[in-house]
């Protein structure tokens, strides 16, 4: 062999060696991931988007060390959909999880199976994942006896048996969720704007606070009622923070609070009176996909990489698994519907025109047989929202034939969605309905998805 051949060998083999280790130097020094995901959220009564009233100052300061999001958006109305687009980068009609009955086929990609593959912890609570709608997702649940507790105690458990370990964890909150029953302080901190004080036990308010379903039209709000239903939401957002600024702290303790890629964001967010009624499709059996329902909190925190600012892009929840992978330094995977977020400084999103999809059947997880075959569909750009509505009659394997209601909404001249001016804009109709229904026909997949009350329990098998 000439020197020249044995320089060009040595050569490629030093390439190699330090490729392979600042790739492994690079893995070795991986963050933790903490994905709290708080249910039925409206992050318009966060103080960091906005709200009066003094309801989050813990998340504020999380929001002011990091990147907040202030327009994202839900896949869905309810909490499934949405929550396995956040794993699978896939919109609800690709990845087929949209009713109570439906499961991921085994060989799905999801952020823990990645996450898994590259190291990762993926420690989870068995009651996030006992339920159909979320077996195959790649999480190894733990011992449901040691991490037992109060919603948030199992949490702080959780993670101080995996501080010493690079884990990702998935916490989901459900304090915001009907019913709206917050504990004593935060029960009367919000009543001062009810005219008399804390409103009396009515039979409205009693409802509110006892029941996790209530339907549409089937209870009615005087104004006072209504003000305080708020009030009480309010407090459990302010019990919530509470929490927040406790984990912050035991996390700061336990010397992972700036390690850790902390990602607070939702399902869904919640009516609370701006269409008529509270809830959302799960709560009211009548799903709606206005922007109280699917605008979400989206707050990334990483002290080590990431400096704070203010995103007011359009992003959506098939974004955060290829925005953790691009965080950390991992490829993409092919097939994935979601982009990376503009997390850095100088971070700019792939394709800014890129509009929000949305998709719901009528009851959420409540959903009857016949309710399934309701779906309401909706693109959501900067300026417009086009909903469609499909009927029994009008739905079709593809996903429907365009027969059915429509609305569309002009939301930079009418924010609260309150003016259906389909019939003055015959040009934007025609754009939008064209887009909901190219998109329609080219996600709509039974691919990934197993059908009604196929497979066992993962768990059990254990």
């Amino acid at each position: 062999m000439s020197a020249q051949k044995q320089l060009f060998v040595v050569m490629y083999f030093l390439i190699l060696l330090f490729g392979l280790e600042s790739r492994t130097e690079a893995k070795e020094y991986m963050p933790n991931i903490l994905l709290f995901t708080v249910d039925a959220c409206r992050p318009d009564h966060f103080g960091c988007y906005g709200y009066s009233r003094n309801t989050t100052p813990n998340i504020d300061k999380i929001a002011s060390e990091g990147v907040l999001f202030t327009r994202a958006f839900s896949q869905s109305a309810w909490t499934t959909p949405g929550m396995i687009s956040i794993f699978t980068s896939l919109y609800p009609p690709t990845h087929g999880v949209d009713a109570k009955d439906r499961t991921l086929r085994e060989g799905v990609l999801t952020l823990p199976k990645v996450l898994k593959g590259n190291g990762y912890a993926v420690p989870v609570m068995p009651r996030f994942v006992d339920i159909q709608n979320y077996w195959h997702l790649g999480f190894d649940a733990v011992d449901k006896e040691r991490f037992s507790g109060e919603e948030g105690e199992d949490l702080l458990k959780l993670l101080e048996a995996y501080k010493d370990q690079r884990f990702f964890i998935w916490y989901h909150y459900h304090g915001l969720h009907l019913p709206y029953n917050p504990q004593n302080p935060y029960d009367k901190i919000f009543q001062e704007d009810v005219p008399g004080g804390m409103t009396a036990e009515t039979e409205s308010i009693a409802l509110v606070k006892a029941k996790s379903v209530i339907r549409n039209g089937s209870v009615s709000f005087n104004s006072a009622e209504k003000k305080a239903v708020v009030a009480l939401y309010d407090g459990q957002i302010r019990q919530l923070d509470d929490y927040m600024g406790q984990l912050a702290e035991k996390m700061r303790l336990w010397g992972i609070l700036d390690n850790t890629i902390l990602i607070i964001t939702s399902d869904h967010g919640e009516e609370l009176f701006e269409h008529g009624f509270i809830g959302h499709a799960s709560t009211s059996l009548n799903a709606k996909l206005y922007d109280e329902i699917i605008h979400i909190p989206l707050i990334i925190r990483w002290p080590e990489k990431i400096k704070h600012k203010v995103v007011g892009d359009l992003v959506q929840q098939i974004d955060v698994m290829p925005a953790i992978l691009d965080m950390l330094g991992l490829p993409i995977p092919q097939g994935l519907q979601g982009h990376s977020l503009p997390v850095s400084t100088q971070g700019k999103l792939t394709d800014n025109s890129r509009p929000v999809f949305c998709e719901t059947i009528l009851g959420g997880f409540q959903s009857t047989k016949e309710m399934e075959e309701i779906r309401l569909r909706c693109v959501r750009t900067n300026e417009w929202k086009f909903i469609y509505t499909n009927t029994p009659a009008s739905a079709t394997s593809g996903g429907g034939s365009g027969v059915g209601s429509f609305e569309l909404y002009n939301l930079s001249d009418d924010p609260k969605e309150e003016r259906n001016i389909l019939e003055n804009h015959p040009e934007v109709v025609k754009d939008l309905k064209k887009k909901l229904f190219q998109w329609i026909e080219t996600t709509t997949s039974k691919e990934c998805s197993s059908p009604p009350n196929a497979g066992i329990n993962p768990l059990q098998q254990r």
